[in-house]
């Protein structure tokens, strides 16, 4: 399964998939079109559009921050919020661990990106939940925007997996073990980069 990208392959993967679920979480968390109150279409944020042409004097209308929103939504923004800041701190620290393939088995950072991506897809689903509950006692019907939060929740869960087995994946024998720090040094005449590695002696 390691192919051409050696160390990085499960990461990679990983990475793909949770760049994927992150272009889903962020779309529905944006998107004014999580139900419909049979007169809007109701998002975290705003109402959209009316449903039928036949209602007028409906618009696009911001909801107020705090005054008039009430706590159950405010708790699924805050979760969603949470799901997207979570899923975002992996999509920028993996390529930089890709980029040096022996960080691949560092299984501290592997468990903590793990970690911080399951939270991601637990959050995301839990505040899908709270919204459907309470879209169901107020009579509304479902719309896209939540059906992409939940597949996009679903898709960094299987990042999560395959972050997963990369941590507990056997070290591969080429891959050298204990660790030494590394240094880099620059020439300034010659216009070189030099790494310099230090070893224990025998």
């Amino acid at each position: 399964m390691a192919g051409g990208f050696g160390a990085a392959s499960l990461p990679l993967i990983s990475a793909i998939a949770l760049l994927v679920g992150a272009v889903f979480l962020i779309l529905g968390f944006a998107a004014p079109n999580w139900a419909n109150d049979g007169v809007h279409h109701v998002g975290l944020w705003r109402y959209g559009r009316c449903v039928l042409d036949t209602h007028k004097g409906c618009y696009a209308q911001d909801q107020p921050s705090i005054e008039g929103v009430p706590v159950w939504l405010h708790v699924v923004r805050a979760l969603e919020c949470t799901a997207v800041i979570l899923v975002s701190i992996p999509l920028v620290i993996l390529p930089v661990y890709m980029y040096v393939a022996l960080g691949m088995y560092y299984r501290c950072m592997m468990g903590t990106m793990s970690a911080m991506c399951l939270f991601s897809a637990i959050t995301g689903i839990i505040g899908v939940i709270v919204y459907s509950v309470n879209m169901t006692k107020n009579g509304w019907t479902i719309e896209w925007a939540l059906i992409m939060s939940i597949v996009g929740s679903a898709i960094i869960f299987i990042g999560f997996l395959v972050l997963l087995v990369s941590m507990i994946s056997k070290r591969p024998e080429s891959v050298r073990e204990p660790w030494y720090p590394t240094t880099i040094y620059v020439d300034p005449k010659k216009n070189r980069l030099y790494t310099i590695q230090l070893e224990e002696e025998d």
